[in-house]
């Protein structure tokens, strides 16, 4: 219960940091919705399925959890460049 709180409480900020980063160029909003959604995701079996049913994340949780065998240093930097690959992808469809 107090997992299932902190990742509520987690997801919240961090949407809220995602929107405040859509309005203020210099804060990467994307990553921190992100980040929001996977907290979420964890929290809750009903966003849980309801992103897994989405084809863009699912290909992102499938390379993330490809790389568990990597190092810390090398997940921080396929977070940023899935972060950037779904940014890019997301406005080129407009």
């Amino acid at each position: 219960m107090i997992k299932r709180f902190a990742l509520l409480t987690a997801a919240g900020l961090l949407a809220v940091l995602g929107v405040i980063g859509l309005l203020v160029p210099v804060i990467p909003g994307i990553l921190f919705l992100l980040m929001a959604a996977a907290c979420a995701s964890l929290a809750s079996d009903r966003v849980h399925q309801k992103m897994n049913h989405n084809p863009a994340y699912r290909r992102w949780r499938r390379r993330w959890d490809a790389s568990a065998g990597l190092s810390t240093w090398n997940r921080i930097k396929l977070s940023f460049w899935l972060s950037v690959d779904t940014t890019v992808k997301a406005f080129s469809r407009r």
